[in-house]
């Protein structure tokens, strides 16, 4: 893999609904079609949610559903893929069906956040707090270090590659020290989080993704990916996409990731206008089989 290799990744899903755009896939064959479009588009990663079917309601921990995806997928083309995980079960149940997927399905990089993270969800049409009441059990996203420390641990022990969540710059030192203690094995695969309505972390800007990036020493043998995240103007998706270019790192697009942004295009036009960026920059695009290189995978 070329170092000035672009990961595109894609957030397929995430917790969007058709109300918001029609191109919403909910079942895993919707699921895997789409992240083949996208990875013939030019995405190197896909992460995506298990959902109902009928009514995408959160399946979120479905190790069948997700199978399913996997083996579509992998019979349709080639592409890196990763689910996500049930924050509503206790905390040492809740990458069971990511090891259950690594062991039996072939499964090649485990969604491993590395904090704890309070979720706030911000209105900003009635400049108020959304939901705060029916929040309950899942007020709290709580990825203690212990179980930080076991989840990479069974990672490596499975050969798959951590893919790390940065919700918040704390997130990103932890995953130095991480990285520094002999725990985090190179090269890191990390995602860092410029989030919106979903209010966590400093205000999405340039300056909030150079802060993240000052705290990560010169050497650190790592990936990064940068997310801009439930925000709903197209254009400050692009502006951070193109400003992690410049720094030299990835990005991430998606309808599930940015609905509101993006109500009524593809995820595979999303991935068209990334790659359009990367040329801008004049920058290649990274493959899946360029990142299984780099990551030491061996396609299962």
């Amino acid at each position: 893999m070329r170092d000035d290799a672009v990961i595109i990744e894609v957030g397929v899903n995430e917790a969007a609904m058709r109300a918001q755009n029609p191109h919403v896939a909910y079942s895993p064959a919707e699921c895997a079609a789409d992240a083949l479009r996208c990875a013939d588009a030019g995405a190197a990663v896909v992460h995506w949610h298990a959902r109902d079917p009928e009514t995408g309601a959160p399946r979120f921990g479905d190790a069948g559903q997700y199978a399913e995806a996997l083996e579509l997928m992998r019979a349709g083309g080639d592409v890196l893929a990763y689910p996500t995980y049930p924050v509503d079960v206790p905390v040492e149940e809740r990458l069971d069906h990511v090891w259950e997927l690594g062991e039996h399905h072939g499964l090649e990089l485990a969604p491993v956040d590395i904090g704890s993270v309070t979720v706030v969800l911000w209105d900003g049409q009635h400049n108020d707090f959304f939901g705060v009441d029916s929040l309950g059990v899942t007020a709290v996203v709580a990825n203690p270090l212990s179980f930080t420390i076991d989840a990479l641990t069974r990672a490596d022990s499975l050969g798959m590659t951590p893919t790390l969540g940065a919700f918040d710059v704390g997130f990103t030192r932890t995953m130095v020290l991480l990285a520094e203690s002999g725990r985090l094995r190179p090269p890191v695969f990390l995602k860092i989080f410029l989030s919106g309505a979903w209010a966590v972390g400093p205000f999405p800007s340039e300056t909030a993704l150079d802060f993240h990036l000052a705290q990560i020493p010169e050497g650190l043998d790592l990936e990064w990916v940068a997310v801009p995240y439930a925000l709903d103007d197209p254009a400050m998706v692009e502006r951070l996409c193109r400003h992690a270019l410049e720094r030299g790192g990835g990005i991430r697009v998606g309808i599930g990731d940015n609905p509101a942004a993006f109500p009524d295009v593809t995820n595979a036009q999303l991935v068209e206008r990334a790659a359009q960026w990367c040329s801008d920059a004049g920058r290649p695009v990274a493959s899946s089989a360029d990142l299984r290189a780099r990551f030491g995978l061996t396609s299962r």
